[in-house]
């Protein structure tokens, strides 16, 4: 079974509770002196099994192999990754089955990372999950005061857009933001615009 580490906790010991993603779950598991392996880190792809028999509250993690990326020894790429993938275990707590698009998602953003820009990776995945969801939000009028929208505007969390003036925050261009909603791709946005997104979808998906 294949799975990214969502989620690191500390037991007893050096033990170790692993969140780990799969394509069709989000799961926790025991993994004994799981402190001491260098490969249960944060954001990792790993292979494993899953043992029951035996197991009193939750399975143990059993037979672990990283599937490892060549951007993983890049510093700043290995903390924009741990940054993101950090986001997920919250957005899914609770869920007892996922589709595999969460996987996917996670996957073809990993493949990516090597070659492209971190945070635009980060901006066009967190596009694709929204609108997965149904949570994309039409750039017509403010979420706070149902007013129309000018050409500038603001993004609260979820990209849901506001007046600049209400969140007091900073803005982008409308027809720009429409480009990226539409197409969900960053080409047409500066680099300082993309930093305005990327620092939107750090607060949470």
């Amino acid at each position: 079974m294949k799975g990214f580490i969502l989620r690191l906790q500390r037991a007893k010991n050096e033990d170790l509770i692993v969140t780990i993603l799969t394509e069709r779950a989000m799961k926790s598991y025991y993994r004994f002196y799981g402190a001491r392996h260098s490969i249960l880190q944060l954001g990792y792809l790993i292979d494993f099994e899953e043992e029951d028999e035996g197991a009193r509250f939750m399975p143990r993690l059993r037979r672990v192999s990283h599937l490892g990326f060549p951007w993983l020894y890049r510093r700043n790429r290995l903390m924009a990754w741990q940054q993101f993938v950090r986001l997920f275990e919250p957005h899914l707590r609770d869920t007892e089955s996922l589709e595999p698009f969460y996987f996917e998602l996670l996957l073809e953003a990993a493949r990516r990372w090597e070659r492209q820009n971190p945070k635009r990776i980060v901006c066009e995945s967190y596009h694709r999950l929204l609108k997965h969801e149904g949570r994309i939000h039409p750039l017509d009028r403010c979420y706070i005061c149902e007013k129309s929208l000018n050409e500038e505007v603001a993004l609260m969390q979820a990209l849901i857009p506001a007046h600049p003036g209400c969140i007091y925050g900073p803005s982008l261009p409308r027809q720009k933001l429409e480009s990226f909603f539409e197409s969900g791709k960053c080409t047409w946005l500066e680099d300082s615009e993309i930093d305005l997104i990327y620092s939107t979808v750090s607060k949470g998906l």
